[in-house]
């Protein structure tokens, strides 16, 4: 079945810079990959969320067959174009009663991505909730410009890997928290604010966001490959990466260093 979005749903996504809730995987897929993530850190001793990122779809068979879901390309290909490139995706755990959050932010001060129509597809294999720290946006935000960014205070327990918030005041009765029940998803623009609390509860959040980016967007920085996963690339701005063999195949691990666990 298609899943494409309602034209009310993409002129709302225009407005807001977000749409969810979408349906995305049946009953029991969410829990697989749970059970596959959880199976990886009991094997290695590692976290996932640290393991699972930059381009995760390349480290694990499961995610990588996942950018290539039809129902994620249908609701992306609604905001972005049919010609879909996924550049990178990683995997977003919050354990139980953990501090850590992830600051207000905007992915286009760090990704370097031009133009702007590239979207998130964020995939719930647990439910987002109120208490478990859901993301939350600033509806509208990505119409405003690419605002400065900082150091977040030196004892932060900000999740960002850069460390690094915005640097101009947002006011968190402005947020709308993304709430979706496991196996569901939501999108957002590169250019939104962004940002999501603690996880009070006692139960783990998993989010897994793939970034998409319509084929004729280039990309000034350090990750200039991609893996087209619908429709044609008529221009040719990111050498493809190559097709994994299985779970953290060495051959691609040795071409990409910035792959392995903790980078």
């Amino acid at each position: 079945m298609a899943n494409h979005l309602s034209d009310a749903a993409v002129a709302k996504y225009r407005r807001d810079g977000f749409a969810h809730p979408i349906p995305c995987l049946g009953p029991g897929e969410a829990a697989r990959y749970r059970a596959a993530l959880e199976d990886y850190e009991r094997r290695t001793g590692e976290k996932a969320t640290l393991a699972i990122r930059n381009k995760g779809h390349l480290k694990m068979q499961c995610l990588y067959e996942l950018v290539h879901d039809p129902r994620v390309l249908d609701a992306v290909e609604s905001v972005i174009g049919p010609n879909i490139l996924c550049w990178s995706s990683s995997l977003f755990v919050k354990d139980p009663m953990d501090p850590a959050f992830v600051a207000w932010h905007q992915d286009s001060y760090y990704w370097g991505l031009e133009p702007d129509d590239v979207v998130s597809a964020w995939i719930a294999f647990a439910p987002s909730t109120l208490e478990n720290g859901a993301m939350q946006v600033i509806p509208g935000s990505h119409r405003k410009p690419h605002f400065p960014h900082e150091k977040s205070p030196a004892d932060s327990t900000n999740m960002l890997s850069t460390h690094e918030e915005i640097a101009v005041a947002v006011d968190d009765k402005d947020g709308v928290s993304l709430l979706l029940e496991e196996g569901e998803m939501s999108l957002h623009h590169v250019n939104i604010i962004h940002g999501s609390p603690p996880n009070r509860s006692r139960a783990r959040r998993y989010g897994y966001a793939i970034r998409y980016v319509a084929t004729h967007v280039r990309q000034r920085g350090d990750m200039p490959t991609a893996i087209l996963v619908r429709g044609k690339d008529e221009y040719g701005y990111f050498p493809p990466d190559p097709v994994p063999k299985g779970d953290f195949d060495p051959a691609i691990m040795a071409l990409h260093p910035n792959l392995k666990p903790h980078s």
